[in-house]
């Protein structure tokens, strides 16, 4: 398959994502609840915590049955469904509607072309022991371990990415640059390969993806740490949601 080619398959694969009945399009709510039991917008019943991780639902229909979430563990009511969302130990629940407009209309997510150009070399240097500060869109801080950092040239200029590594394995960035507000999202998420046993590397600016905030305000993602901030240009990856009539 050749670069473009892949490239197109995945940027349909991330449209099918995003344009999903149950994906990031359809979140209506994310609801941060205490133990005092609390109605909830869409669904039936009073929701509150349980204090082990989970969530407990009271008074659901005429039975006044009891239901309680933890985990992965869902539970539709109609087309709505919930789940149980834990940020670093405070636990939420979110609330899905494919009927929701943005995902009803949502038609495509636009991109710069693929180029070539954008797939930069890179020297990995692993940074184990490092921890930064990572701040929410909501204002709300957290530390995490940095895995390390990929040194590469931007326009003839020396540039650093800072990386973590995901619960499920994998590295990835998130990262601002002079198109943000203007051409593209306010920041977008960038996946990297696993460096060689040598540490080489690339960082391909074509797979630059829209973060979930993107395309439901009540995520909560990670804006970029100040090193992943460029005054540069970079004009590949995905560049915003485009919502139908």
């Amino acid at each position: 398959m050749s670069f473009v080619d892949d490239w197109r398959a995945w940027h349909a694969s991330r449209e099918r994502y995003a344009g999903a009945e149950y994906g990031p399009s359809a979140l209506e709510s994310t609801n941060w609840l205490i133990t005092e039991p609390a109605a909830v917008d869409g669904v039936p019943g009073l929701w509150a915590l349980t204090g082990d991780g989970g969530i407990r639902g009271t008074e659901l229909g005429v039975s006044g049955r009891t239901v309680t979430l933890r985990g992965t563990e869902t539970m539709r009511f109609g087309r709505r469904e919930l789940r149980v969302f834990d940020r670093n130990g405070t636990v939420a629940l979110r609330v899905f509607n494919p009927a929701r407009p943005q995902r009803v209309h949502f038609s495509a997510i636009d991109a710069y072309p693929p180029r070539e150009s954008w797939r930069l070399p890179a020297v990995f240097e692993p940074t184990p022991d490092e921890r930064i500060v990572i701040t929410a869109v909501d204002g709300v801080e957290h530390e995490s371990v940095v895995a390390g950092r990929l040194h590469f040239e931007l326009d003839g200029n020396p540039q650093t990415l800072t990386v973590t590594r995901g619960s499920q394995g994998g590295l990835g960035a998130v990262f601002g640059d002079a198109t943000n507000g203007v051409e593209t999202y306010r920041f977008r998420f960038l996946p990297i390969e696993e460096p060689s046993a040598e540490g080489t590397a690339w960082v391909d600016f074509n797979r630059a993806y829209l973060p979930p905030c993107a395309f439901s305000d009540q995520f909560v993602c990670p804006l970029p740490p100040l090193g992943n901030r460029y005054t540069a240009s970079i004009r590949a990856g995905e560049r915003a949601v485009i919502l139908g009539a």
